[in-house]
């Protein structure tokens, strides 16, 4: 039994065989035999089209089959060694959003050092520094970090994170996000590339919308300069819709779209945002069984 009609674009961070410690705190990675799986089982309940071909549909108003399209967040390498080549087996491409500051190796994004803080007891010596911010013991750190954010604490994370780590470690994490060279590769096979930000930082909320069009555009003058691309799609950082400014669209630029998870099926053209569904870690069966329940 095929999909409810409607775009269906599936989210996810990376494709690796890697048990890594910076990127396991964030979820969204899968190996690439589930992955495959995944591909297999969507073929069955929908037809899997690329992002430029389901964008296509979508702005003539309404969809009137299942469409499954893919779409990798943070810019990591694993896309391209390892989800290009089996999407390819599909006559598929993705699009894959990436932080200029990532790929240009000028910062690592705060929640991959918590995650690394978590693997090697490094959080309690970063809870004792927060509590001249408030943070009380219990606390979900990255939810404090994100309901309290500024650019002292990012920089305390990053003092503590520089404490158990080496030049040579801190150098090393880049690995895990692919270069400019990568990207091109990538686009020259047919793959959208999409701003996500320089930094990752939460530019959608109180504490940080004022940088909204700076953040996008210091990523949008990486994209025109390296990648010789003007992106159409602005992917917001994180998706807390309880404390997102009610006026993001104010600051989006008419010629494009925000990009959003939201965990909701894309149907008709309305107010420029698009939607997309983060799978859960499930097998390809499951997975088809998860999105037919969404509605």
């Amino acid at each position: 039994m095929r999909l409810k009609n409607g775009w269906y674009i599936l989210n996810y961070h990376d494709i690796n065989w890697e048990e890594n410690l910076y990127i396991s705190g964030i979820g969204g990675t899968f190996p690439p035999d589930i992955f495959r799986e995944h591909l297999r089982e969507f073929s069955k309940v929908a037809n899997l089209v690329s992002i430029q071909d389901g964008f296509r549909e979508y702005q003539k108003g309404s969809i009137n089959e299942p469409l499954i399209s893919l779409w990798f967040d943070d810019g990591f390498v694993g896309v391209r060694r390892y989800a290009m080549g089996i999407m390819s087996e599909f006559n598929l491409t993705g699009a894959i959003s990436v932080n200029s500051r990532f790929t240009l190796r000028k910062e690592l994004f705060w929640r991959l050092k918590l995650s690394f803080l978590s693997h090697i007891d490094g959080l309690r010596f970063l809870r004792s520094r927060l509590k001249a911010f408030g943070y009380q013991n219990q606390q979900n750190i990255k939810s404090f970090v994100m309901d309290n954010f500024s650019l002292e604490i990012v920089n305390i994370i990053d003092e503590v994170y520089q404490q158990f780590t080496r030049d040579i470690d801190r150098e090393d994490a880049f690995r895990i996000f692919d270069t400019v060279e990568g990207l091109n590769i990538l686009k020259d096979n047919g793959w959208e590339i999409a701003n996500h930000s320089a930094s990752h930082y939460p530019i959608s909320e109180k504490s940080y919308i004022e940088h909204f069009v700076d953040e996008f555009m210091e990523c949008e003058e990486f994209l025109n300069r390296d990648i010789d691309i003007q992106s159409r799609f602005w992917v917001l950082p994180f998706d807390r819709d309880s404390v997102e400014t009610d006026t993001i669209l104010e600051y989006l630029d008419s010629s494009r779209y925000l990009v959003k998870v939201g965990d909701r099926v894309n149907q008709k053209n309305g107010n420029r945002v698009l939607y997309r569904i983060e799978p859960p870690y499930l097998n390809g069966i499951e997975i088809v069984r998860y999105l037919k329940n969404l509605y």
